[in-house]
């Protein structure tokens, strides 16, 4: 039988082992199927950033059907819970254990208070529906314009026009020359006319 001291020794490494192989790391398992290994993962808003070797990898949270751990120990199911789903996935709420809870609902939980409260109507219509002053049909100013008193003569001048293409409306104030005394009007003669020969 080996003394305690080298049983220790001999257990040391496979505890590394085991523990080094729960801590391996993780992995994204995506909608289509694919599988991206990684050391370690973490969710940063819409998006999984999965750390490995050579640098993060950021993936949609919507390309990403499930998340799961690598290396993980065996587990050893324990009597009369049945195994459930591993990894941690991004969905609705799934029943591991026992037998199905159905949540009463809202009204249910309240049916026991009667009726919500309300208040009494008032005695006036506290609404107000005012009306548009605005008519296309109709002079709304028409009552408080302004206008002129109308005056005792009539101000208006309608002009007659001068211009007559029958009648010469510049005879009388047009400039003329006056005739003159002598006969100024001169018809030569041929002087190298012969005559009398």
């Amino acid at each position: 039988m080996l003394p305690g001291r080298f049983r220790r020794l001999l257990a040391a490494p496979a505890v590394l082992l085991s523990t080094a192989a729960a801590l391996a790391g993780a992995e994204l398992v995506l909608v289509d199927g694919r599988v991206l290994p990684g050391e370690s993962v973490r969710r940063d808003g819409d998006l999984y950033v999965l750390s490995t070797k050579t640098g993060d990898v950021t993936m949609p949270a919507d390309l990403v059907d499930r998340v799961q751990l690598t290396g993980e120990p065996e587990s050893r199911p324990v009597e009369g819970v049945p195994e459930g789903p591993t990894g941690l996935r991004d969905a609705g709420p799934q029943q591991l254990a026992g037998a199905p809870v159905q949540p009463s609902t809202p009204g249910q939980q309240t049916a026991a208070i009667g009726n919500p409260s309300s208040f009494r109507k008032s005695p006036i219509d506290p609404e107000w529906h005012p009306t548009s002053a605005y008519d296309m049909n109709k002079d709304v100013l028409a009552d408080s314009r302004s206008t002129f008193a109308k005056s005792p003569i009539d101000p208006e001048w309608h002009p007659t026009s001068a211009f007559d293409q029958n009648k010469d409306v510049l005879a009388d104030s047009r400039s003329t020359f006056a005739k003159s005394p002598i006969d100024n009007s001169w018809t030569p003669t041929d002087g190298f006319k012969k005559t009398g020969f």
